[in-house]
C-alpha cells in the first residue's frame, strides 16, 4: 500500500469539557514557510475515539479560535450508514500555529456551509432526475455513441466538479474522460446539457468543455499495459457508477467494470473518482482482481493538439507528466498534467496516433500488483480561469507546491 513520508501539519492535542460536552482542542502548525489554503483537517471516528468518547447522539464539528464553525462534513467511507472520517478545510499562513476544536452538536444543528464540490449524473430520459447509481450503456461504440448516450444520460455520463474545474466520464464503453473549464466558483453542471441549454461546446457563462478526446484516453482515462499493448478499461464486460459520498468540501464516486476481457483474463476493476474544494484536479484510485499477475495502470493525456510532453521530477516522491499549449477548443492556453508517485512510476509513453484501440495519448505506465489501489492526479489548468495559467513557469512550479502538499501529511502530538 502506498504512503507518504514526510509531514506538513502537526497537531497537538488538549482535551477539555465544556458543560456536558467534550471538545478536543488541535492545536495546528505549518511546518513550511510557504502559505497553505484549503488546508486539508482530516480525523477517522478512529483516531477520535482514542482521545475520547463519542457521545452517541452528537456528531463532531470543527470550530476555529473565534468559536466559529470551520468548513466540515462526516463521510461515510465504508458504506454502513455511519460515519468514518471527519473531513474539514482551513487556511494556514506560512509558519503559522491555529487551534482548531472538535466539538459536538445534534444532527438537527449540524451546521451547512457553501456548496463547493459536486456529483452529478443526469437520467435524460426522465426528466434529468439525478442519479446515485446506474448501469454503464453496453454496446456503444465511437460509431453510435452520440445517439444513444447522448439519449440516456445528461452530458453522456457523471460530471463532477469544484469551485475551481469540472469534469465527465463517458457512460459507455469510449470510458473517456474529459474537462468543463470554469469561469465561475458556483456549481453549475446540474444545468449543463439540458435541452435549451446553450450547447456546453460553446464558451457560456460559465465556461465551456475545452476538450476534444476522440479515441484517446482524454482527461486521465485508464487502460492496462499487457503483453507490451495497451487496452482501454471497460471497451468490453459491464460497468457501473455509484456515488460514494457527496459534501460541500469533497465528493467521491467509483466506477466498476466486471468481466473485462484482456486477451485470456478476465478482470474486475474498480476506479475511485474523488474531488476537493479549491484544487485543479481529481484523484484517481484504480484496483483489479481476477489475475496474480502484475499488469501496469496506464493513465493518460490527449496529446491531439500538443506536441511536447514535458516529464519533471516534482520531488523525491513525484512525478508530472504534463502538456502546456493552445489546445482548448476555443484556442486558449490549456495545461493538463498528470501527477504520479514514482515509486509507481515505471515509464512513459506515447501511442500511435491513428489505427484501433487507444490513440494521440501520452501516458504513464505504474505498476500496479493485483488489488493494491494504486493513485494518480489529473490536473486541468485553463487560462481563461486564472491567467497565470498561460506561464509554463507557473504551471510547473504550482505543481511541485503541489506535490509538496500530497507529500506532507499530518501527525499527532498528545500534550494531555
Amino acid at each position: 500500500m502506498y504512503k507518504t513520508s514526510s509531514f506538513f501539519i502537526l497537531f497537538a492535542l488538549l482535551l477539555c469539557s465544556c458543560g456536558t460536552s467534550p471538545e478536543i482542542v488541535l492545536k495546528v502548525s505549518n511546518l513550511s514557510d510557504q502559505s497553505r489554503p484549503d488546508a486539508t483537517l482530516l480525523l477517522s471516528r478512529g483516531e477520535i475515539l482514542r482521545w475520547i468518547d463519542i457521545p452517541s447522539d452528537l456528531l463532531p464539528v470543527l470550530k476555529d479560535q473565534k468559536d466559529e464553525f470551520v468548513p466540515c462534513q462526516l463521510d461515510d467511507i465504508d458504506g454502513d450508514g455511519k460515519w468514518d472520517e471527519l473531513f474539514g478545510l482551513t487556511d494556514l499562513d506560512p509558519s503559522g500555529q491555529i487551534n482548531i476544536t472538535i466539538a459536538f452538536v445534534t444532527r438537527d444543528n449540524y451546521p451547512s456551509f457553501p456548496i463547493r464540490t459536486n456529483l452529478h449524473l443526469g437520467d435524460a430520459k426522465d426528466g434529468y432526475q439525478e442519479l446515485t447509481e446506474a448501469d454503464r450503456l453496453e454496446g456503444v461504440s465511437y460509431h453510435n455513441y452520440s445517439d444513444l448516450t447522448g439519449a440516456a444520460f445528461q452530458m453522456e455520463g457523471p460530471a463532477w466538479e469544484n469551485d475551481r474545474v469540472g469534469f465527465r466520464n463517458y457512460m459507455d464503453q469510449r470510458n473517456g474522460m474529459d474537462i468543463f473549464g470554469k469561469t465561475t466558483t458556483e456549481m453549475v453542471l446540474r444545468g449543463v446539457g439540458i435541452e435549451g441549454a446553450p450547447s456546453y461546446h460553446e464558451p457560456g457563462e460559465w465556461g465551456m468543455d475545452v476538450l476534444k478526446v476522440g479515441t484517446s484516453l482524454g482527461a486521465g482515462a485508464v487502460g492496462y499495459m499487457y503483453h507490451d499493448s495497451i487496452y482501454r478499461v471497460g471497451d468490453n464486460g459491464s460497468g457501473r457508477y455509484e456515488v460514494e459520498f457527496q459534501g460541500s468540501q469533497r465528493s467521491r464516486f467509483k466506477l466498476t467494470y466486471a468481466d473485462w476481457k484482456v486477451d485470456e483474463l478476465s478482470l474486475d476493476v474498480t476506479h475511485h473518482v474523488e474531488i476537493v474544494a479549491g484544487r485543479h484536479y481529481y484523484q484517481g484510485t484504480v484496483s483489479y482482481q481476477g489475475t496474480n499477475e502484475t499488469l501496469q495502470l496506464v493513465p493518460g493525456i490527449v496529446n491531439m493538439k500538443s506536441d511536447q510532453l514535458h516529464v519533471l521530477k516534482l520531488n523525491d516522491q513525484y512525478t508530472a507528466l504534463f502538456t502546456h499549449d493552445t489546445q482548448s477548443e476555443d484556442g486558449s492556453l490549456l495545461a493538463m498534467a498528470l501527477v504520479v508517485p514514482i515509486t509507481y512510476l515505471a515509464s512513459s509513453g506515447e501511442t500511435r496516433d491513428e489505427g484501433e484501440g487507444i490513440t494521440q495519448t501520452y501516458y504513464a505506465a505504474l505498476e500496479a500488483p493485483p488489488g493494491e489501489p494504486v493513485p494518480y492526479r489529473f490536473y486541468a489548468l485553463w487560462e481563461k480561469e486564472d491567467p497565470k495559467w498561460a506561464s509554463l513557469k507557473e504551471v510547473s512550479e504550482y505543481l511541485k507546491t503541489e506535490a509538496e502538499r500530497w507529500t506532507q501529511s499530518v501527525v499527532y502530538a498528545n500534550r494531555q
